[in-house]
């Protein structure tokens, strides 16, 4: 529904307004709809589908009125949906350019999808958690919350995309800037609701900050490796690759040594058993 009235929106006043032509609207949203966010939208379906498999116990411990297991479940989901959604935001602000080259190699849209994708990484921790608390007030019986939460944020985000399409010359990053206000005050209201009905305290630091002072140290080894690898072999697809695996390997090791992690919230992963083996292998867990 945001998606089409966006669209609408979008279409009407870059043609009625701005004086832009129909074709060229079209060609503009369709690099942002189809390019910067589906690729924004990869990570967040995989982190939405890894916490949620965490959160089937939620409505079986509510009802029974275990509410410290059930603000547990929801701590290790969370925690467990930021440990793969900051990373993300951060690999996709970073290799924005790279990363839509690719998948999408055509040229002429390349600079535009990138600029675009690297503004809209931060929705993927944001959407993230606004899905991780949907499912979290449903859990709890509490399932027009989340419909109430929605309304709101699309009229505040269309009011934001109105006002930035008629004063600004921002255009698509108006679209960008819309999308990124709807999934916060998503976000926010869905997170004050969990806050309201479970009490819920979470920490701050496993949560957040860890992963987050992690995923800076492996975006800048990602940007590090790409450039460098690049610079001696021309490949984009090859230097891609290289940086994501050596991000990876280095976001591994430092949420671990940080302490943002430890053998048995490492094992809720999938393959989370081999995962702690190849921690202890290298000398990570005892």
């Amino acid at each position: 529904c945001s998606t089409v009235v966006n669209m609408k929106i979008y279409n009407n006043i870059m043609i009625d307004v701005k004086g832009l032509e129909e074709s060229l609207a079209a060609i503009q949203y369709g690099i942002f709809a189809t390019q910067a966010i589906s690729i924004v939208n990869i990570p967040i379906a995989l982190s939405s589908a890894m916490s949620s498999a965490s959160l089937p116990g939620v409505s079986a411990t509510f009802a029974t009125h275990r509410e410290k297991e059930t603000r547990h479940k929801v701590s290790q989901a969370t925690r467990m949906t930021m440990l793969l959604a900051i990373p993300s935001a951060v690999g996709l602000a970073v290799l924005a350019k790279p990363v839509v080259q690719f998948i999408y190699p055509q040229k002429e849209a390349l600079d535009t999808a990138s600029g675009l994708l690297r503004v809209l990484a931060v929705t993927v921790v944001l959407y993230s958690l606004s899905t991780l608390t949907n499912a979290v007030l449903q859990g709890i019986g509490k399932v027009n919350i989340p419909v109430v939460h929605a309304v709101i944020a699309l009229v505040v985000q269309i009011g934001i995309l109105i006002g930035l399409l008629y004063y600004t010359d921002w255009g698509l990053y108006a679209l960008a800037a819309a999308n990124i206000a709807y999934s916060f005050i998503m976000c926010l209201l869905n997170h004050a609701s969990v806050k309201k009905y479970l009490g819920y305290r979470e920490d701050i630091a496993k949560t957040y900050l860890l992963p987050g002072l992690a995923s800076v140290w492996m975006g800048a080894v990602a940007y590090g490796v790409y450039t460098g690898v690049y610079y001696l072999i021309g490949l984009n697809r090859i230097s891609v690759v290289l940086a994501l695996g050596a991000a990876m390997f280095v976001y591994f090791v430092l949420i671990i040594r940080m302490g943002a992690v430890n053998a048995a919230e490492l094992k809720a992963f999938p393959k989370g058993a081999m995962l702690v083996h190849i921690a202890k292998k290298m000398r990570l867990l005892k």
